[in-house]
């Protein structure tokens, strides 16, 4: 093999490296979209729970004292982070009643960071580690 030909096989490796080694590090984002000196409590039905990563999610409708209803999607952990705190996939399905507490995104948006969810059966289930104390939603 000549020089000129074993370099350029090297650098194709090294940016390859480098590119697989970064995209775990951009795949992870900070919670700043959400402000954390507050928290929501909301009653709704499970619309649907997502058991994956990197964040799990869970979408419950609300309904308003008007009537209305909106959705609103909840961001939580990794399915390690949630196991470690006791969650499981099947631990909530579509039409479950759930009280879920969270920090709410800044711009209004009808989208949190979980910290904790009440299930019908009265089990609470928290975010880990971090997350802000859920309070007895009883």
């Amino acid at each position: 093999m000549d020089a000129h030909r074993s370099t350029r096989i090297s650098v194709v490796l090294a940016v390859l490296l480098l590119a697989s080694a970064a995209a775990p590090a951009a795949a992870h984002h900070s919670a700043a979209a959400f402000d954390m000196t507050k928290s929501v409590t909301l009653h709704g039905k499970v619309e649907k729970w997502l058991w994956a990563n990197p964040h799990s999610w869970l979408y419950i409708k609300v309904v308003k004292p008007d009537g209305s209803e909106e959705i609103w999607g909840c961001e939580a952990g990794s399915t390690g982070m949630l196991a470690r705190s006791g969650w499981g996939a099947a631990d909530m399905k579509p039409g479950d009643e759930v009280t879920v507490t969270l920090a709410p995104e800044r711009d209004g948006q009808h989208i949190g960071l979980l910290n904790g969810v009440q299930l019908s059966s009265g089990k609470i289930l928290s975010a880990g580690p971090g997350a802000l104390p859920v309070p007895d939603l009883g």
